[in-house]
């Protein structure tokens, strides 16, 4: 039986084409960035837990809460039509301060004269401001541009929330979040990363989802805590997993980039330190992306 004629394009293709095809299509896996210690890479996947499945979880949860505290306010003290100074000035049993300097934007327009400031409160979002600090106070809606410091500040602050549900998301707040906020890698060893894991899915459990809800979010979490022990169980991890790193890096660099500059100065340092991160991981796909650029030449060229 004849010989078959060799393929043209395949002989067409250089042999360190070749070498890589081959490297792609039988490898699996590639080496994560070597400057990534175990430290690292625990901190961001615990910021990847808080910002990406976390505090879409809480949104859903005080929404309803506020949204109905809101709508008792209406009816009882007009908060809608109010001014100074028979405003409401403190809210609830625990008599808690209402800080009104957030909204409409008073002191912007105002500064510190509040007898000219606007008292009225149209709606459940500017409501939920009045609990929490100015710096914290930026976000639009119940959506991406509210973050977990609000969030966590609402749960703690209003009393129409479960006591149980105060304590746990105060325990996420102060034990996981502050300490993710602080960029002190040297915390994030595997006792504290699986211990917050852990306390973020107990208060997700808590805030009494619907059960739709509460299985996607827990499957979102469960998904990253399987990620977490591939990232750092050695030498290998998933082109998968390792663009999906890469497109959550990209997504808390630009929340921690508007943080940094409207709220939180100290936000600087997880900027920084997530600046560094993105090299690394860009570094680290630069070689996959090199060789399918120049297959995708190579195939413009044969054709």
């Amino acid at each position: 039986m004849a010989t078959p004629a060799p393929n043209p394009i395949h002989s067409s293709i250089t042999a360190d084409l070749e070498r890589g095809l081959r490297e792609i299509q039988t490898s699996s896996h590639t080496g994560p960035p070597g400057d990534l210690d175990d430290n690292k890479k625990r901190w961001l996947g615990i910021g990847i837990c808080l910002h990406s499945i976390l505090s879409p979880a809480l949104r859903i949860y005080v929404d309803p809460v506020v949204t109905n505290l809101y709508s008792a306010l209406l009816l009882s003290d007009q908060i809608d039509k109010q001014i100074q100074p028979t405003h409401l000035r403190t809210y609830g049993a625990a008599q808690t301060y209402l800080n009104y300097e957030a909204i409409n934007n008073n002191k912007t327009t105002h500064g510190y004269r509040t007898v000219l400031w606007d008292y009225k409160v149209y709606n459940a979002v500017d409501l939920s401001k009045l609990f929490l600090q100015p710096y914290m106070a930026y976000y639009t809606a119940f959506d991406g541009s509210c973050d977990s410091s609000a969030l966590f500040g609402m749960i703690n602050k209003i009393d129409k929330f479960p006591v149980n549900a105060q304590t746990a998301a105060n325990d996420v707040r102060s034990t996981v979040r502050n300490d993710w906020a602080h960029c002190n890698f040297s915390v994030w060893d595997d006792v504290k990363y699986v211990q917050s894991l852990q306390q973020i899915e107990n208060l997700i459990y808590l805030l009494n989802l619907n059960a739709a809800d509460e299985k996607e979010i827990i499957e979102e979490l469960d998904k990253w805590r399987k990620n977490g022990t591939s990232f750092l169980q050695g030498s290998t991890i998933s082109f998968e997993l390792g663009n999906e790193i890469r497109q959550q890096i990209h997504i808390l660099l630009e929340y921690a980039e508007v943080i940094s500059k409207t709220a939180d100065t100290e936000f600087g340092k997880v900027h920084e330190a997530l600046i560094n991160m993105r090299e690394t991981f860009s570094q680290y796909g630069k070689r996959i992306s090199t060789l399918e650029n120049t297959v995708a030449t190579q195939g413009k060229t044969l054709k």
